[in-house]
């Protein structure tokens, strides 16, 4: 038995040691897989730097091919930005001229004119970035003039600081055409945007149901104290206050009904969007 572990031992340290290397990731793979072919993915195979030929950059040549899904992506892409450019290049102007007719003259039923005025330009900057939100499509013609017609409306009110009935006489035309655009997206609004949510698309409709009506009503009303306002010179003051209050209960409707609907169809889709968050 002492013979037996005395040649074991001597053996032992006769054992030629392997010379230690460096042990890196490409090492390990190339070693790993030596009897086998080169894998697909190319990050499994070692690293190998082949000489290209320069390309020649040709005038005109595209950077994307067009297909589906760079139509669908282009599509999507630039139908939002579009759509609150328009509305932002508009309000800037609208609210410049707001200021330049605000300033010189501040008398009490300017600034509550004024005030008035500014609260529809959030409203409808509000209103666009919803619809951006929940809407999607290829954009048109149509798509290029509704936020020119309607959300150019807002222009002119800020012209006619302090005349009461052309103010809102411009207002209840922003309204009443705010009115007619709403019902051209409930009707170009398929089911399709919602895919199968069926009942995320219902209430959508009747989102913009409800807005057609408050902004109908709102419309009518401003139309009324302007014409009571050219009737009664002589208490413009008071039209003008009671048409101001109509304007800001519009507002305020259309906030807390965007706000409620929005709110209940993220949470249809499991998104965390509580209303007046």
């Amino acid at each position: 038995m002492c013979g037996v572990a005395a040649e074991s031992h001597d053996f032992a340290r006769a054992r030629h040691r392997r010379p230690s290397e460096s042990r890196n990731y490409l090492n390990h793979v190339d070693r790993s897989r030596r009897g086998y072919s080169e894998s697909s993915d190319p990050y499994l195979n070692s690293v190998r730097h082949e000489p290209r030929e320069p390309v020649e950059p040709g005038r005109g040549e595209a950077i994307q091919a067009l297909t589906r899904d760079v139509l669908i992506r282009r599509s999507l892409e630039v139908s939002p930005n579009g759509f609150i450019t328009i509305i932002s290049i508009i309000q800037g102007v609208a609210l410049a001229l707001l200021a330049q007719n605000t300033f010189p003259r501040p008398t009490l039923l300017i600034c509550v004119q004024s005030i008035t005025l500014l609260l529809v330009f959030v409203s409808v900057f509000y209103y666009y970035l919803t619809m951006s939100v929940l809407l999607r499509w290829a954009p048109s013609f149509l798509d290029c003039f509704l936020p020119f017609a309607i959300a150019g409306l807002e222009i002119p009110p800020a012209f006619f600081l302090g005349d009461v009935s052309s103010w809102c006489m411009w207002l209840a035309a922003f309204w009443l055409f705010t009115m007619a655009g709403l019902w051209i997206t409930g009707k170009w609004s398929p089911p399709s945007h919602f895919g199968e949510a069926r009942q995320a698309w219902q209430a959508f409709q009747k989102y913009t149901r409800e807005l057609r009506l408050t902004t109908g009503g709102g419309g009518l009303a401003v139309l009324v104290c302007g014409l009571l306002a050219a009737g009664d010179p002589w208490h413009e003051t008071l039209w003008g206050t009671l048409a101001a209050a109509v304007v800001l209960g519009t507002v305020a409707m259309i906030v807390y009904r965007t706000e409620m609907r929005a709110a209940e169809i993220h949470a249809y889709f499991g998104v965390s969007r509580p209303p007046f968050n």
